[in-house]
Order: C-alpha cells, then sequence, then structure tokens
C-alpha cells in the first residue's frame, strides 16, 4: 500500500548523516507510516469481525479466532509504533493492549464444560432441564411422557458424559481435529473424505469397559422385562438436536438393534456426528464440534402397523392454524427420508379433516435376520388410507395437548402398533415460515409468463418461495459435487444427503417426497423454495436448461420468468447458536468505542476498553507527533530546498521521499517540480488568480483601516519576502506545513493516501496583528469557513483548529485547495473586521469566489 519510504534515504534530498535531528525526523515519519499501516489493518480487521453478526453468511470458529488474534497482534504494533513516534510517550498502551487482547482471546477460547454424569440414564426419570446431559431428542421424549402424560416407548440414554468419555479415552479428539482442519464445507469432495476416515476411526474404537459393561446391562435388562424378542431403536439424540436448530436427519438412526449388536449401533450413531451433512449443517448453523456430544437414545422398538409425522401448523401457511398428518404401512422411515408415497390429512381448528390417499406398493418392516426390508403392501390396502378417522382424531388430540404444553407449534414423529396403539416417538420445535400475508406473492398475471412454457404442475410446497436458474436432474447421490452453484436440483426423491448442497443451490424439485420430511425441515430453515411429491420432474424437466421454480404455487416454467422472481430475505441461520453468542459476547471487548473526544479526561492508554479504543487513542495522538513535527527541525536552511513560486513566502521544503517530479536544481525548486499531492492541492490554492497577497493595510487618522494592492517583487533572492522561513515537509502523500505569515502563524498537516481510513487534514490558525477582538473575529470568520469545507472545529479566542478525517484523495485535495485559498485571503483581514455582523458576508464572498472581498 504505501510506497514512499522504499528507498527513503536514497531519495531524500537531506544528507542523511549531518544533523541528529534530521535522523530523528525520518525516523518519526518511518513510524507514522507503519502506525497508518497498521491502523487500517487494524479498521478492516475490527469491520470484517462486527460484520459476521449482521451478514447471514456462515462463520467457523477458526475464522474468528484467527482474525482475532491478527488484530490483538496488529494493535500491539500499533502501540509499538505510537511509542517509537512519540519517542515513548505512551508506555501504558502496551498494558492496555495486551489487557485487552488477553480478555478477548481467553474468552474465545474457553471451552464448555461438560457436567460430569452417569454414563446411562432411565428414560422414566427425564424432562426438558435435562437436555444438556441426554440431548434435545431424549430431553423431549421424557418431557412428552412424564409430564405431558402421553404414551411413549421404554428405553434409556447414553449420556453426553458416555460419549466424552468414549472419544477421550480412545485419544479421538485431537484426531478429529486434525482431518477438519481447513475443510472447507463448500468443497464437497474434500469434506466427504475427511468425514470419511473420522467415521472410520470411531467405528473401529473400542469403547471403555465401564461404558460397554453399562450399556450391555441396560439392554438386557430391557430384553429381560419385555422379552427376548425385543428389538431396539439406537437414535441419535446431540446436544443442540431438536431445539431452534433442527439437525433434522443429520445424524443417524439404527433400527431393529438386539442386545448382541447395540454397541456396534452405539457407534454408528455417534460417528453420524462426523457425516458430511452433519458437518455442512452443524457449520452452517452456528454449532463447533465442541457445542455437541452426541447422546444416544435407545427405545423399545414399536412393531408399527402405520407410522408417520404430525405438524401442528402447517408450516408455510402458519395463519390457516391447519394441523397435518402424513403417514405410510410399517415403519416411518419412508415418511421421514421422503423415499415412498404417502397419505395425508390436514385437521383444521373446527375438526374438519382433509384427506388424501395415495397408491402404496411397499412398506418397510423389521428383518427378523436383522435390519429394515421392504416388503409388499397387501394388494387390499394399497389405496386405503393407513388410518381411520378414529386414529387421525387421536393423534391431532395429541399434537394440540402437546402444542399447548409446550406453547410452540411442534413437529412429532408417531407410530402406532398392531393393536392401534399410538406411541409419541419425538416432538421438536417447528420452524415456520412468514404466511402469505407477511410475505406478498409476485405478480402472477398471464402478461409476466409469455414465451414460457408451463413444464410442470402439482407436488406439494415444502418450503415457500419462486427461484430460477439451470435444472441440474440428479438421478444418482453418488455425485452431488458436480451440482453447479445456482441449479435447481431435479431428483427422484427428498434425502438429508442433499443438505451440503443447501449452500449452492436455488431451489429443489423432487418425483417422491412428503412436506412432513427431513430434507423439507432443512429447506424450510435455509430459505430454498421446495415443491415434493411432483410424481415425474426428473422425467420432464430437461436437464441444464434455465428453469424458474414457483414452490408456493406448485408450478414450473421455461426460462427465467422475471414477473415471477423474487428475492427472499436472507435468512441468518447462526443467529442464536452458540458460536454466535460466543462472538456476540467476545467482540464486546472489540468493536465498540468509547474514547471519542480527545479533550475527555478518560482519553488515556488506562481509559481505552475495547481494541477500538487502543486503535483510535493510537491514531489520534500520532497526528498530534506528526502535527508538531517541525519543532524537530532547526532553522538551519542547508539541509532544504528552497520553493520559487510567485508567493510573497520564504519557504523551504524538506522531502522524505517521492515529493518532487524532477530532481531540484541547485537547492532550488518551482512549484512544477512539486509531486506531492496534499501540497500541490494547497499550493494550487495559494496561487489561484483570484487570491491577491500583494496588499497592504492603510490606517486612516480615525483609526478605521483598509486595505490596499502594491505589486510585489517575486524574486526569490528577495530577502524582504514576508515571514519565514516557512517549512513544507512532503512526501507523495504527506503534507506538514508550517508557516508564519505576517504576525499569525498556521500549521497544516495533511495525508491524501489511496486508504480512505488513513487519510486526514489538521489545520491550525493563531495570532495577528491587530487587537484581540478583531482578530478573535477573523478566527470566527475562518471557523465558519472551515465548517462550511466540513472540518470539525474548535475557536477560542484568536486560535482556530479545524480536523476532518476519512474523505477519499480527490475530496482532500479539493479541501486543501480551498485552505490555500483561504490563507491568502483572510492575511490582513483581522485590520479591517470591526463588527462581528460583518462576518456572514465575508464567508459567503468567500464562497462566490471574491477573495479579495471588493464590494
Amino acid at each position: 500500500m504505501y510506497h514512499f519510504l522504499d528507498q527513503l534515504f536514497e531519495k531524500s534530498n537531506i544528507p542523511t548523516n549531518t544533523a541528529p535531528e534530521e535522523t530523528l525526523f525520518h525516523s518519526k515519519y518511518h513510524f507514522f507510516k507503519q502506525l497508518l499501516s497498521h491502523n487500517n489493518k487494524a479498521l478492516q480487521l475490527i469491520n470484517n469481525l462486527e460484520n459476521l453478526l449482521f451478514v447471514p453468511q456462515p462463520f467457523t470458529f477458526d475464522e474468528v479466532l484467527c482474525q482475532c488474534e491478527e488484530l490483538v497482534g496488529v494493535v500491539y504494533e500499533l502501540a509499538e509504533d505510537l511509542n517509537a513516534l512519540s519517542q515513548g510517550k505512551y508506555p501504558g498502551l502496551f498494558s492496555s493492549s495486551e489487557k485487552i487482547g488477553i480478555q478477548v482471546l481467553r474468552g474465545l477460547s474457553r471451552q464448555r464444560k461438560l457436567e460430569r454424569s452417569c454414563l446411562v440414564l432411565p428414560l422414566v426419570g427425564l424432562s426438558h432441564e435435562n437436555q444438556a446431559r441426554v440431548g434435545g431428542k431424549a430431553a423431549n421424549l421424557g418431557e412428552v411422557s412424564n409430564r405431558a402424560g402421553l404414551p411413549t416407548p421404554q428405553g434409556f440414554v447414553v449420556t453426553a458424559y458416555a460419549c466424552h468419555h468414549f472419544l477421550r479415552s480412545s485419544n479421538l479428539y485431537d484426531a478429529i481435529r486434525g482431518e477438519l482442519k481447513g475443510v472447507d464445507i463448500q468443497d464437497t469432495d474434500h469434506l466427504e473424505a475427511a468425514c470419511r476416515e473420522i467415521q472410520k476411526m470411531i467405528l473401529n474404537a473400542s469403547l471403555p469397559e465401564d461404558l460397554e459393561s453399562r450399556i450391555y446391562y441396560e439392554a438386557r435388562e430391557m430384553a429381560s422385562e419385555l422379552g427376548p424378542e425385543t428389538r431396539m431403536a439406537v437414535r441419535s439424540s446431540a446436544t443442540g438436536e431438536d431445539s431452534e436448530s433442527s439437525f433434522a436427519g443429520q445424524h443417524s438412526t439404527v433400527l431393529n438393534v438386539t442386545a448382541d449388536t447395540i454397541l456396534d449401533a452405539y457407534k454408528e450413531v455417534v460417528a453420524s456426528m462426523y457425516t458430511p451433512r452433519a458437518v455442512f449443517y452443524r457449520r452452517s448453523v452456528g454449532y463447533r464440534d465442541q457445542d455437541m456430544q452426541m447422546c444416544v437414545l435407545c427405545l423399545n422398538m414399536v412393531d408399527a402397523r402405520a407410522s408417520g409425522v404430525m405438524y401442528t401448523q402447517d408450516p408455510n401457511k402458519p395463519g390457516e392454524r391447519k394441523l397435518i398428518i402424513s403417514a405410510a404401512w410399517g415403519l416411518g422411515v419412508s415418511v421421514v427420508d421422503g423415499s415412498m408415497p404417502t397419505d395425508m390429512w390436514q385437521v383444521t381448528s373446527s375438526g374438519n379433516i382433509e384427506t388424501v390417499t395415495v397408491h402404496k406398493t411397499k412398506r418397510i418392516v423389521m428383518n427378523p435376520a436383522g435390519g429394515l426390508h421392504e416388503v409388499p403392501v397387501d394388494p387390499h390396502l394399497q389405496d386405503q388410507p393407513c388410518l381411520g378417522e378414529d386414529d387421525v382424531a387421536k393423534l391431532a388430540e395429541y399434537g394440540i395437548h402437546l402444542e399447548n404444553h409446550y406453547k410452540l407449534p411442534l413437529d412429532i414423529e408417531w407410530a402406532m402398533d398392531q393393536a392401534g396403539k399410538i406411541f409419541i416417538l419425538q416432538a421438536r420445535p417447528l420452524n415456520l415460515l412468514m404466511s402469505e400475508e407477511e410475505h406478498p406473492s409476485p405478480d402472477s398475471g398471464e402478461e409476466g409468463y409469455a414465451g414460457h412454457e408451463l413444464v410442470l404442475q402439482g407436488g406439494s410446497t415444502a418450503s415457500t418461495g419462486t427461484a430460477s436458474g439451470p435444472a441440474f436432474v440428479l438421478k444418482t447421490e453418488h455425485n452431488l459435487s458436480a451440482v453447479p452453484q445456482g441449479a435447481i436440483l431435479v431428483t427422484t426423491q427428498t434425502s438429508p444427503m442433499y443438505v451440503s448442497l443447501m449452500s449452492k443451490v436455488h431451489g429443489i424439485i423432487t418425483d417422491v417426497g412428503s412436506v412432513t420430511g427431513h430434507m423439507a425441515s432443512v429447506a424450510r430453515e435455509f430459505g430454498i423454495p421446495t415443491l415434493v411429491g411432483t410424481e415425474n420432474a426428473t422425467s420432464v424437466i430437461p436437464h441444464g436448461e434455465e428453469i424458474t421454480l414457483d414452490a408456493s404455487r406448485r408450478a414450473v416454467y421455461s426460462g427465467r420468468v422475471m414477473a415471477l422472481i423474487r428475492t427472499k430475505p436472507q435468512i441468518n441461520l447462526m443467529k442464536g447458536s452458540p458460536l454466535f453468542r460466543l462472538v456476540k459476547e467476545t467482540l464486546q471487548n472489540v468493536v465498540p468505542l468509547n474514547l471519542i473526544d480527545p479533550k475527555q479526561a478518560d482519553f488515556t492508554p488506562e481509559g481505552c476498553l475495547t481494541l477500538h479504543d487502543v486503535v483510535r487513542f493510537a491514531h489520534e495522538k500520532a497526528m498530534s507527533e506528526m502535527f508538531c513535527i517541525c519543532e524537530d527541525i532547526q532553522e538551519d536552511t542547508c539541509l532544504a530546498v528552497k520553493l520559487h513560486t510567485t508567493l510573497p513566502l520564504n519557504t523551504y521544503i524538506l522531502d522524505l521521499g517521492g515529493g518532487f517530479n524532477r530532481q531540484p536544481e541547485q537547492g532550488v525548486t518551482d512549484q512544477e517540480g512539486i509531486a506531492s499531492k496534499p501540497f500541490v492541492a494547497m499550493l494550487r490554492g495559494m496561487t489561484h488568480p483570484g487570491v491577491r497577497w500583494g496588499r497592504r493595510v492603510e490606517v486612516e487618522s480615525n483609526g478605521s483601516a483598509a486595505i490596499s494592492h502594491v505589486e510585489i517583487n517575486h524574486d526569490p533572492a528577495n530577502k524582504s519576502s514576508r515571514g519565514g522561513p516557512n517549512y513544507a515537509i512532503i512526501s507523495d502523500d504527506y503534507l506538514n506545513y508550517s508557516a508564519r505569515l505576517g504576525y499569525h502563524f498556521v500549521t497544516i498537516d495533511a495525508y491524501c493516501g489511496e486508504q480512505v481510513n488513513d487519510n486526514y487534514i489538521v489545520f491550525l490558525f493563531k495570532g495577528g496583528a491587530a487587537d484581540i477582538s478583531r482578530r478573535t473575529r477573523r478566527a470566527l470568520m475562518i471557523s465558519t469557513i472551515l465548517k462550511r469545507l466540513g472540518l470539525r472545529v474548535e475557536h477560542k479566542g484568536d486560535m482556530v483548529r479545524g480536523e476532518i478525517k476519512k474523505y477519499d484523495c480527490p475530496r482532500m485535495m479539493e479541501k486543501l485547495e480551498f485552505i490555500g485559498r483561504l490563507l491568502g485571503s483572510v492575511r490582513l483581514l483581522d485590520m479591517v473586521l470591526t463588527d462581528e455582523a460583518q462576518i456572514p458576508w465575508y464567508v459567503e464572498q468567500f464562497f462566490k469566489g471574491n477573495y479579495t472581498f471588493e464590494q
């Protein structure tokens, strides 16, 4: 970014070994340049960190930690730069920077404490308050059974502490971190490869002896109580699951498990924390690995005649207050993964029931030899609804009871055994979308669709909205990495496998699937328009062709239908997550700016409460140090270059590098030889044709004064030129101008570079030849003009201080040009301003270009 000191001593016009003050001078500027660079970097990092909380894009803990570590280092370098620049005036800034930096990094690195508990807990003793120990699914099922009083299967939970015990004793934590380090969740192939290795390690690891014996004992006890033919459902119940983020379908469930196979099933569920879809989802919604432990729920498996899912409200139209039930014959696996057609019921608040029955040829049941298998549905049942009206009414009663108990809409899994008894298998919060009234529909006028063929009509809306993009017809799950950014995914069935694509695709269309399935739940969380159960999408939608999906109206059109396209508000998936809360808390020591006014008593190193405060303090004090840099220059002008202009001023230039267009000859340069952007701008204003430096004051006998014009000899050898010596210390981007113009003093310190954060102008004006009242009036006029130019101004007596920061270089140069005009215009006005009422007229004349104030 900065190049003006790359060859500092080679470019300098001042010898580097002749004067000690010159070495100090160059050293100060060197540290000032470093400080500006570090200041800009620190502000950029602070802005990046703050944006994490407001820009709806996922971020990882490693990203946050890396940026915070870098910021702490840069802030400490700022403290070093300032102390080097000021020759050690602010030693307290080191301790403040260190103290705040330690607070930030400790806050991020603190580990979540896992409560030591039993390895296994029975379901009969659990409720909603036990989530930290047994996970959301198990805690909610305990709540349903023990407090809401509804039937659930019997069972037990292998706790979060047990999982921690397993991973720690097997030395798997470090190995897992190593595999996932640097993995970009958008890189599907890399993510899948890392996850395969982690799952293999977990499945091959041995369980601790005490955990193994406890699981075996509980499984045998269940078999002893319920009979030797008892089979178990071994289900995930990770901490954080079934909460604000559903984790729907992200972790494994192993069904038809015996006491002999339960240990392998337990490890399979633990390993499912590291499937590609689970890692993608977890990081997308703001969970670190350490924020979750896999609890495992082991339930007596219901030999289901029918199973399914119930939503206590329609997630796409919550205002209609309809309860939705979906069901299939046999086990409910096909309902939640969307692999088979399902019957649907809608139950209104008044008790009316709408039924949609589909043709069902297969069902999933337990295989006596282990695992699951598909069997044909008896012909007389294939077109019969899975539930009778009494069953639907009973389920609706259960749903309403649970919604009232939890006081929020719910997503409920259920199963009906061969005797017709209904069991609740799971209950979790249901994510709702905005209603159609809150989220108005796009214009659907036929004229907007001209030239766009209706390719498909039908199916069910799983997630509302519209989207367009090239259709990617995926007929196998084994080439997910081939799905391009911005595509509309068209596939045979819904599947949790597609979760890892949800940051890439604009929409999803499936042949088979249910609005109550796991993928539909996640699509709503991610705000992906999704249409399921279309029956023939993969056949009628051409691969690679641009299409427009209107999921709300269950339609697909050819091409890009502009009348339909409406962008949904981006959803911040991470808001409220453990990582989001951690970053928000940590940034309280980073972002807030408490040191605002340099005049306040707390504007000290000890007053810095955040890293932003340290940055502000260092930049403000660095500007003050550079403002006084001329104090380091002795009046020995042999070290400087004489400036030859038409101005009646003795001006000497010290070049820090890049300040000249050409090498000065015999120690003299002219205005055309100046390359320094701020100095060029100010000289352009000072030499403006409307500004007349050749003026003097005529004092009448009655004491009044008037300005008259005289010709002045501008010979550079003329020693009678007014004022001096005046110094301009320059580089290509920097100017420090210190001048005595008659009886008043002016100092201007300015930086005009490429980075807006670095740019500033500081202006100081004081003194005059008239009495204090007249000098004060001139100072008031100057302050009024500076305010009109956008400077923040302080005015006391005959002193004016103005400051402006963070404008781009062209605008800074424009303001410096006006300041140059101002210096020549007001030079003698202290003698003629006899009344404060005159000031508004003079100010207006200045901005009209009447710099001589002629009437």
